[in-house]
């Protein structure tokens, strides 16, 4: 199929991997070029609407917008959350009147906001804390209602906590492992939450997945298990062999018993899907061991 890809970041890049390896044809629109990825890039601004749409003449099949502010440390409370979410609403009243047959947007479970249970789609309340949640939401929101009546299939695909090659080095794995290579101590804001850690690969595998089978609009892409940050530490002291100069300090500093994990009765668990990696395969892989 083709499949217009927006965005060329740290999700996409394995996810283009994987469509590739399926045969499709993909187009990437991308504002910065990605030396990891070998299927044509098309470079330009997502804000430049008029510009962008002009993509449509490659007529795809499918989209899977990937697009969004996600620079560490900044992306909770940028602004540009708002332009993100009015792109996504201006998409999805063009593709309703395009001959696209799948809309597919990558949502996010900090929409789920603080909650004490595994979240899932379509049951658990969506209360957003951050204006980019906050935002995400809106963009949801906006997108159902404009394609209520369309016949373009539409799937949000909520995704966990992922990781993988090629991530930002000021997350947290990836940090950890720099740490640990270095010696150097580390203080953890969370020691006691629970998060849905998910391979790149696995949610690559899982979006291939939605694509071939019929699923609800909104889904959970995550592994339905949780590990704190301190458990995150312990796995990678095992893998490298090494172990941090001081045991790691730090604060749980939200509320009691806060988990971030998708509930094992997600929609994608009970069609059939599975993840593939173990926290332990999926750091392995990061890794390279």
């Amino acid at each position: 199929m083709k499949i217009l890809v927006i965005g060329s970041g740290f999700l996409a890049t394995e996810l283009v991997l994987k469509l590739e390896s399926e045969g499709h044809e993909i187009l990437i629109f991308t504002r910065t070029p990605n030396a990891h990825i070998q299927s044509q890039q098309i470079l330009g601004d997502v804000f430049d609407f008029e510009g962008f749409v002009k993509i449509f003449g490659w007529k795809p099949q499918i989209i899977i917008h990937t697009a969004w502010v996600t620079t560490p440390g900044k992306y909770k409370s940028d602004l540009s959350n708002f332009r993100y979410a009015e792109f996504t609403t201006k998409l999805a009243k063009f593709v309703v009147n395009s001959d696209l047959e799948h809309f597919i947007i990558l949502g996010t479970c900090a929409e789920y906001g603080l909650q004490s249970a595994p979240s899932r789609a379509g049951y658990t309340k969506l209360v957003p804390t951050t204006i980019y949640a906050q935002q995400k939401v809106a963009a949801l929101n906006s997108v159902i209602e404009v394609m209520r009546d369309s016949n373009v299939r539409l799937t949000w695909a909520r995704i966990f906590h992922p990781y993988g090659p090629n991530q930002d080095q000021r997350r947290l794995i990836p940090l950890l492992i720099e740490s640990l290579k270095n010696r150097e101590p580390i203080i953890l804001a969370d020691t006691t939450s629970e998060y849905d850690w998910i391979s790149t690969r696995d949610i690559s595998s899982a979006i291939s997945w939605t694509i071939r089978n019929k699923l609800p609009v909104e889904i959970d892409i995550g592994t339905s298990f949780g590990f704190t940050n301190l458990e995150i530490v312990k796995t990678l002291e095992e893998l490298m062999q090494i172990e941090f100069p001081q045991p790691p300090r730090g604060n749980h500093n939200l509320g009691p018993s806060e988990v971030f994990i998708a509930d094992k009765n997600s929609a994608i668990f009970t069609s059939g899907w599975l993840p593939e990696d173990s926290l332990t395969s999926g750091l392995e892989w990061v890794l390279g061991t």
